[in-house]
């Protein structure tokens, strides 16, 4: 859509905006579609409350004064409300090309976070602390009357109606109701529906709401009709389709597939940031042993041999690969992490300190090991005597005993 100031436009709303419609759209849409686009629909919205009262429809130019915003930032203001299902646009070509801007409500709640795209889009804008915040905003915090006994008066108990006119009925017309369009994207349903047919699922057994569902997600994670039926045949109970069961399964494959396109994760350290010191410290060869082994390796064995998820690979993915972190700066860090945060990656906290490291320059697991634990490179040569005199008389076996417990985090 190709806007000019002497375009005209008009704006018809269906319903006014509830507290919770405006609250929906600066904490649900908002970090989806900019708010830019939000300022823009509540200029609209303000202006179709009295549209009625304008003779004449408006330039695009009464936008871009108000506003302060570009013709071009309102084009792509448009394109996003309508694309997010905010806005539906008709246009009329005459003597001037004249616009009707036709408000959608925001969706409900209960309907915006049932929505796999947008629920999905939306942990995707915001940090994981944010997202939760703000599912807690919208909770209703309600109090605890199971102590109580209910004594609400019924409608009955105060008002008694006798109708003068039996029989007549109030008609009420031109009652304005929310409008809502939901957000979809195209998926091939038939082609859904005939692999469905090829693994003998009846189509009664999937109700429309449970397509609905399944398509996006299916758009979320990327997954083509054959692949999903294949899934949705596996997650097929006696009662229906088990919804946990098949979102948990597209996301393990999902993963699975995302899995094979990590490759830093599975890189050494390069021979020029090897660790150089030859003393048979514990420190020292633990430093070595970091050294040897990819991030990805190390991560299995903290978790007892088994596949690291794919959260975790994630974070060191981009550790290596945005911050240029060093394969075994990575795993001291990885170590560092996970014995002060209670065993868990958490990826604010470790691209914090990645980015510290990777400021200073740190490219060898030593320099990272004094760098984490607050020891300076001067104050790291006194470290190493001590070491060197308490273990000068130690044996083999001790030493290879405390590197066991410094791979366990002890």
């Amino acid at each position: 859509m190709k806007l000019y100031m002497s375009d005209l436009y008009r704006v018809d709303i269906h319903a006014p905006l509830s507290e919770v419609g405006i609250d929906t759209l600066y904490y649900l849409y908002q970090p989806l579609i900019s708010h830019q686009a939000i300022s823009l629909y509540m200029m609209l919205y303000t202006e179709g409350k009295r549209m009625s009262r304008l003779i004449q429809p408006s330039p695009f130019s009464r936008l871009t004064s108000f506003l302060s915003l570009s013709l071009i930032d309102i084009e792509k203001s448009l394109a996003s409300l309508e694309a997010i299902g905010l806005l539906k646009t008709y246009v009329k070509h005459d003597e001037y090309t004249q616009y009707v801007f036709q408000l959608q409500s925001p969706l409900t709640l209960k309907v915006f976070f049932k929505n796999q795209i947008l629920s999905s889009l939306l942990q995707e804008a915001l940090s994981k602390e944010d997202f939760q915040r703000t599912v807690q905003y919208f909770q209703v915090s309600s109090e605890d009357l199971s102590q109580y006994e209910e004594v609400t008066a019924q409608f009955q108990d105060v008002f008694s109606i006798h109708p003068k006119k039996p029989g007549r009925l109030l008609k009420l017309k031109n009652i304005k109701e929310e409008k809502y369009q939901n957000v979809d994207m195209d998926y091939d349903v038939n082609f859904l529906y005939q692999c469905l047919s090829d693994y003998q699922i009846n189509k009664s057994k999937i109700t429309e709401e449970d397509i609905t569902y399944v398509t996006q997600l299916a758009n979320v994670y990327h997954i083509d009709a054959l692949t999903l039926a294949g899934m949705i045949k596996d997650a097929m109970e006696s009662k229906g389709l088990n919804r946990k069961l098949l979102k948990s399964k597209i996301k393990a494959y999902y993963e699975l597939d995302q899995f094979s396109s990590l490759k830093a994760v599975f890189h050494k350290q390069p021979v020029q940031y090897l660790t150089q010191d030859q003393k048979r410290t514990p420190l020292i060869l633990h430093m070595q042993y970091l050294d040897k082994i990819t991030p990805y390796e190390l991560l299995k064995e903290k978790q007892g041999g088994s596949e690291p998820i794919f959260h975790d690979l994630k974070i060191v993915e981009t550790l290596m690969v945005q911050l240029g972190l060093k394969p075994s700066v990575v795993n001291v860090l990885i170590e560092y992490v996970l014995g002060t945060n209670q065993q868990k990656l958490s990826k604010n906290y470790c691209e914090t300190i990645g980015a510290s490291l990777a400021r200073k320059h740190i490219e060898t697991a030593m320099d990272a090991y004094y760098e984490l634990k607050n020891i300076s490179k001067d104050d790291a040569k006194d470290v190493q005597e001590v070491q060197k005199e308490d273990n000068d008389d130690m044996e083999i076996d001790e030493i290879e005993r405390l590197l066991s417990e410094l791979k366990e985090g002890s």
